[in-house]
């Protein structure tokens, strides 16, 4: 008798953490950069996220203007690419706390995901 595989339960999460990534230079090192991101979902071993930036043009991506900027000591605007990614959870660093994500982005976040 087969038996049925485990459906991989999706996770509701409103989390920002420091996505590690690793740029490989002409002269082949290895250069890692942290960059802040917003973890909106879960899946076993994997985090579902957006990208958060300051810069209002990203090369190769569009960016929409985020209502409030979720870091709660920058005055400056922030951004979110669009794109939506997924990566391993061994990939992400420390949490970063009183980080909020604003209502309304959130929920255009999670409708873009739906539809996506």
């Amino acid at each position: 008798m087969k038996r049925k595989a485990k459906k991989q339960v999706l996770r509701k999460k409103k989390e920002f953490r420091y996505h590690n990534i690793e740029i490989v230079n002409e002269n082949g090192s290895i250069t890692k950069i942290r960059h802040p991101s917003y973890v909106f979902l879960e899946k076993g071993n994997i985090y579902i996220y957006i990208s958060i930036t300051h810069s209002d043009s990203v090369k190769n991506a569009i960016v929409i203007k985020l209502k409030k900027n979720p870091n709660p000591q920058d005055k400056r605007e922030s951004y979110r690419i669009v794109e939506i990614k997924e990566d391993t959870k061994d990939k992400f660093s420390k949490r970063l706390k009183k980080w909020v994500m604003d209502c309304e982005d959130d929920k255009d976040i999670r409708e873009e995901y739906k539809k996506r």
